[in-house]
């Protein structure tokens, strides 16, 4: 049988991402099941990503959890698509970096989101890289970096939580430091994005347009909206949220109002002259040890490479 030969991502072309979540450890055999039958299953997206989560920062817990390049490296025997890894470089120092790059190329890895901290208020080691100077480092060393977008970032709108805007954190990030591409907060509704796209609209010239995936995440038990909520910081207007709690089958409700969100913003883009090349999808799940909702988001993320396939002429 010959050796699996995975595929060199470059996320500027591909776009269907499949964000593939570190399971705890106690869970491990469990999670690893579920997502070989989903691998098994379904193989429309066009790319797999794995996140580098913070239990403490993120999910206010402290938790032991298979390393993302761990993972990755399982996630690599199931699958030849790209892969591209998450890397949270603000409790990291740089030749911890430089070794975490060199594994992350050991097994085929050339795209890296690079995430700054989750707390402007949190103390984090006085050697940890800030995400332009981690970008950089990586960047001469041959990875093409991308960031993370917050589209409810924004000053300009009061009325709802807001702190810098996001459009001048982005461009800093494209003109300062290389980074091409960017994910997404989980989006419930198009409104925040639409806004920041029009901006990047004015901004930018369509060459200098960075690509952007879409995130979003299905949501299979009311557990799911209140940990998204609370936990992660995920905006869902409380129509949304209403329809959701009261549908009969909340996965169905919720793939049906992601790829409305979808719809919505990709038709504005579309009219304010955003690239269609340049817009694309992440979709993650919300828990790894959950068979559900693994399998809401493998069938969300089918759903859209089959929409992507319709419109490629």
């Amino acid at each position: 049988m010959s050796e699996r030969k995975p595929v060199r991502a470059n996320l500027m072309d591909v776009r269907v991402i499949l964000e593939a979540c570190p399971p705890p450890l106690a869970d491990r055999d469990k999670a690893y099941a579920v997502l070989r039958q989903s691998f098994a299953c379904y193989n429309s997206f066009h790319a797999v990503s794995v996140p580098d989560l913070q239990d403490e920062g993120e999910f206010l817990r402290e938790r032991a959890r298979v390393p993302n390049e761990e993972f990755a490296r399982w996630v690599r025997e199931l699958t030849e698509k790209p892969l591209s890894l998450y890397k949270v470089v603000v409790g990291c120092s740089r030749p911890q970096m430089e070794e975490w790059l060199a594994r992350a190329a050991a097994i085929g890895c050339r795209d890296i989101f690079v995430v700054g901290g989750d707390s402007s208020a949190k103390q984090y080691p006085p050697d940890g890289l800030d995400v332009g100077t981690a970008a950089e480092l990586a960047g001469e060393r041959g990875f093409n970096c991308g960031g993370i977008i917050i589209p409810t970032r924004r000053a300009q709108f009061v009325a709802r939580p807001a702190s810098e805007d996001e459009v001048d954190r982005v461009l800093g990030k494209i003109h300062g430091h290389g980074i091409r591409f960017f994910s997404t907060q989980i989006l419930y509704e198009s409104e925040w994005m639409c806004s920041l796209l029009l901006d990047l609209v004015r901004r930018l010239d369509k060459d200098g347009m960075p690509k952007i995936f879409l995130t979003f995440s299905p949501f299979v038990v009311p557990e799911d909206i209140h940990f998204a909520k609370k936990t992660l910081g995920v905006f869902i207007p409380a129509d949304v949220e209403r329809m959701l709690k009261g549908a009969r089958s909340m996965r169905e409700a919720s793939i049906s109002a992601l790829i409305g969100v979808w719809e919505r913003l990709s038709s504005f883009a579309g009219q304010i002259g955003f690239p269609a090349d340049r817009l694309g999808v992440n979709v993650e799940y919300l828990d790894s040890r959950n068979p559900r909702s693994v399998d809401a988001s493998f069938e969300l993320a089918e759903e859209f490479g089959r929409i992507f396939r319709k419109s490629t002429p």
